[in-house]
């Protein structure tokens, strides 16, 4: 039994449970991270972090380190097969989801944060605050924090009535390819879409494409993909795509899983943060962004609370709930959007990007959240 009891326990060290690390110790407070697997989490994927975003890492003066790490396109190019749509500029920074768990992470362990591997979750004990992992050593927690995932043992058993996760129709793939492509592009076609960006000053750059599917495919980042079976799925998307892919490495696909709007987020001495409070869709590409404004808030919070957790966990829960489920929520429906294949509406989504703001006027309802302001505001009503 390991006595972490003067500690806030971290389920999971992603981007969320790495982050709220780093917001807890910035202040002092003792926190821990158990994560499962033997190291870092190595999955190499493109994300994208847009202002909301970056505001929370700039204030945990991170702001310097993702720049480095990171592009930073003038332009998004959004079209219709061949066909331009809209030219936009890019408020976005896209880097590899790994170089940003090393930075979060280095941060942690430079404040003094502890985080203990090969730890996978295997049941709490909420009246004792106990954990106990599947390699057989148990640890007191003061308070429990779920960040591990849309798989969460924690949202099953004390959130959903063991309830899984559901496929969401939608399976993507994913991989890096060359590319002296400096901007961000979405191409939209019948059923389904690619988004492609660059990750460094290097000239490799992500791409992602997801198709409306029946066939489930796993729920897994780790699953090899056929290039050739992509590019016959997304050949109409781009007459230039044999060309574009052949510097593909090795493509992965993965079927896209959602979870029910939760009603709650806290429960006792147990709070989600991230993918098991929220499981995003990626098509908004708010997914790490979201995760990172939780994990801000609820450390900003014990700071300003001084670890009072009912008192934390009510504020968070105010301030977190109905914007993570409506971002949840926008997420689904912009799915259905890239994804019509009725010709009439096909054209009406079409004219509309192309000769209204409605494209930049919805993105700036999302990347203008400011995480700290909001934050600091509701502590002063």
């Amino acid at each position: 039994m390991h006595d972490f009891s003067s500690y806030i326990g971290i389920i999971g060290g992603g981007i969320s449970g790495l982050t709220l690390g780093c917001s807890l110790r910035k202040y002092g407070i003792n926190t821990v991270i158990f994560e499962k697997e033997p190291n870092l989490h190595d999955e190499g994927a493109g994300i994208s972090i847009s202002p909301n975003g970056l505001i929370a890492l700039e204030h945990l003066d991170l702001k310097n380190e993702l720049e480095k790490s990171s592009y930073k396109s003038s332009k998004a190019i959004l079209k219709y097969n061949n066909s331009l749509l809209l030219e936009m500029d890019s408020p976005v920074y896209t880097m590899n989801r790994r170089n940003l768990i090393n930075i979060l992470y280095k941060k942690f362990i430079d404040l003094g944060g502890e985080m203990l591997f090969d730890s996978e979750l295997k049941d709490i004990d909420i009246e004792k605050k106990e954990c106990l992992f599947t390699n057989s050593s148990s640890s007191k927690i003061r308070h429990f924090i779920a960040s591990d995932g849309i798989k969460s043992l924690v949202r099953e058993k004390f959130f959903s009535n063991r309830s899984q996760p559901i496929y969401s129709g939608y399976s993507a793939w994913r991989g890096f390819i060359r590319s002296e492509n400096p901007n961000v592009e979405i191409t939209f076609s019948s059923n389904k879409h690619l988004v492609s960006y660059p990750i460094n000053n290097d000239l490799k750059r992500s791409f992602t494409g997801i198709i409306k599917s029946n066939e489930q495919v796993t729920e897994s980042w780790r699953e090899k993909g056929n290039l050739e079976t992509f590019i016959e799925y997304f050949e109409e998307t781009d007459n230039k795509i044999h060309e574009i892919f052949e510097s593909a490495e090795d493509i992965y696909k993965w079927g896209i899983f959602v979870r029910p709007p939760l009603k709650s987020i806290i429960k006792k001495n147990i709070t989600l943060i991230g993918d098991a409070a929220h499981p995003m869709v990626p098509f908004l590409g708010q997914g790490a962004c979201i995760a990172i404004e939780d994990a801000y808030t609820f450390g900003y919070l014990c700071h300003e609370l001084k670890c009072e957790f009912d008192k934390v966990q009510k504020m968070y829960q105010l301030l977190r709930l109905k914007r993570d489920n409506k971002i949840q929520k926008i997420s689904l429906n912009q799915g259905k959007l890239n994804h019509l294949k009725n010709p009439f509406l096909v054209f009406l989504r079409n004219q509309l990007m192309k000769k209204t703001d409605i494209v930049s006027n919805r993105l700036k309802a999302i990347h203008n959240y400011d995480v700290h302001e909001e934050t600091i505001k509701s502590l002063t009503n």
